[in-house]
């Protein structure tokens, strides 16, 4: 796992209910395997367009499959 307060484990936290969740996932590890529904994702996908005032293409979508994808996802829009 990298770094637990990386950009995407952060944000995640923000937007889950039991934030405490989302520091236990492995970087790599699928987050609805992992526990964490869609509706959830769904709200981390609005987070991200909302803060950078962006709309999520369909590559951008495939990478809120992951905290690490999250991470590439935010790095390209910094």
């Amino acid at each position: 796992m990298r770094d637990t307060l990386s950009p995407g484990r952060q944000l995640l936290m923000e937007v889950l209910d039991v934030p405490e969740v989302a520091a236990t996932i492995p970087a790599d590890a699928d987050l609805i395997l992992s526990g964490i529904n869609s509706g959830d994702l769904i709200r981390l996908g609005l987070t991200i367009e909302e803060r950078t005032q962006l709309p999520l293409t369909d590559d951008d979508l495939t990478d809120l499959q992951t905290v690490d994808g999250i991470d590439r996802l935010l790095a390209r829009r910094a």
